[in-house]
């Protein structure tokens, strides 16, 4: 293919994404019957996963100001920059309009980028590791975001970018599989433990 032979370029983030703020929303963020903007907080977030929405994640506000500048819209990049925990996930379906917290960047992939491709790159461990030397702050960490801009990212050609994102997609729906199957026969070991107790005190009596 004529992809795999032109060479990855490394660029800077703001060589090749927008960083774009997420909104500041004052007191505690409660759904209101009459809102007109969802918000994606991070427990609508599985990791590694696209997000899309749906009607559990029902989160909705009035905002007091013009939201234009901060809203989500599919194949941007959610991330997370507060927090020892920096994440990041890509957009695949949300209602219009929807806005994220002010504790999230929203990347705005350029053309030679793919939003699914970036969100598996900031989430591999050398790159959150690098992540990791940008936090400041004491109580809650803030990736600074004239620091992360200057964020190296390897880029290969777009098809093969691609790809790798379909890839991570699936080893993270693999992972949570597993984890769901390890948890579920934990519950099961423990159910049975009990039950075997219950029926040698049953014969003892």
């Amino acid at each position: 293919m004529k992809g795999r032979a032109e060479p990855a370029r490394v660029l800077t983030l703001r060589e090749c994404a927008e960083v774009l703020p997420g909104f500041s929303i004052a007191g505690r963020l409660e759904n209101d019957l009459k809102g007109t903007h969802q918000v994606v907080i991070t427990r609508h977030l599985t990791d590694g996963v696209p997000y899309s929405y749906n009607a559990s994640h029902k989160l909705r506000i009035v905002p007091r100001r013009d939201t234009a500048p901060y809203e989500v819209h599919h194949g941007d990049v959610l991330f997370m920059s507060r927090g020892t925990q920096n994440r990041a996930w890509v957009v695949a379906e949300v209602p219009d309009p929807t806005i994220a917290p002010v504790s999230f960047y929203v990347l705005r992939p350029g053309e030679r980028l793919d939003g699914g491709y970036l969100a598996w790159y900031l989430n591999q461990a050398p790159v959150q590791g690098a992540i990791g030397q940008l936090r400041t702050g004491a109580g809650t960490p803030l990736v600074q975001r004239d620091a992360f801009q200057s964020l190296n990212v390897v880029l290969p050609p777009l098809d093969v970018q691609r790809e790798i994102a379909t890839l991570g997609v699936l080893l993270a729906r693999e992972r949570d599989l597993r984890q769901r199957l390890a948890d579920a026969t934990g519950r099961a070991h423990v159910a049975l433990g009990a039950n075997i107790i219950e029926t040698l005190r049953d014969h003892h009596a």
